[in-house]
């Protein structure tokens, strides 16, 4: 197990640094707010996964505190994400403020109530987030003209709101179950980096309204 856990923080390391960098070329300008989430799970992966490597593979206090401030920035920068893309893909519905207004207030309400009667309150968050995801495709499959990268970094955010939501639900478990969710989690790191990673490769960015219904 202790190999696996190195082979997926190099294998997500590497793909989060080729997902920016892919980026960089110009895909960063009109998501800003996903490179910034790509920065932001960079910079604090990084030290967790050093002083967890170093530690041999064993949690620290050190270690243990990096990864609840990963997981707790990464789930709300991953909220403005959905929220974002939430709008621009339904700009042109009149209903589109009190869509995200709602969606804003049913993930809040959802950390609240977590906190009031003592759920996880992680799970709950990517449990919404999955929800909130559903909202999105909903509007982008609707759109006779739909972008191909909202699509694709959507079903990345999908992908990786269902994977931890999964992982975190197994740790209620007794220790072989727990396992079981930590291994899903790790596993899941290097599939949605990897959906990052490839979105953003030259051949895979499409200009608006790339994929189109039939009439």
């Amino acid at each position: 197990m202790t190999v696996f856990y190195y082979l997926s923080t190099g294998l997500t390391t590497l793909f989060i640094i080729g997902a920016m960098q892919a980026m960089l070329g110009g895909a960063w300008r009109r998501f800003p707010v996903l490179f910034a989430y790509l920065c932001l799970n960079f910079s604090l992966s990084a030290p967790m996964s050093i002083a967890f490597l170093v530690s041999g593979a064993t949690w620290t206090g050190v270690s243990r505190s990096a990864y609840w401030i990963l997981s707790l920035s990464m789930q709300l920068c991953g909220v403005v994400l959905l929220l974002v893309l939430t709008r621009k893909a339904g700009e042109r519905r009149p209903d589109i403020r009190r869509t995200v207004t709602l969606m804003s207030a049913a993930f809040l309400a959802a950390l609240l109530g977590s906190g009031a009667w003592h759920f996880d309150v992680f799970a709950s968050g990517f449990f919404v987030s999955a929800g909130m995801n559903l909202v999105l495709w909903s509007f982008l499959l609707s759109n006779r003209k739909r972008d191909q990268t909202i699509l694709l970094i959507s079903a990345g955010l999908g992908l990786q709101c269902t994977i931890d939501a999964m992982g975190h639900a197994l740790r209620f478990f007794p220790n072989e179950v727990k396992d079981v969710g930590n291994l899903v989690i790790s596993a899941g790191s290097i599939l949605t980096s990897y959906v990052w990673y490839r979105i953003f490769q030259p051949v895979a960015i499409r200009p608006a309204g790339d994929m189109r219904t039939a009439p």
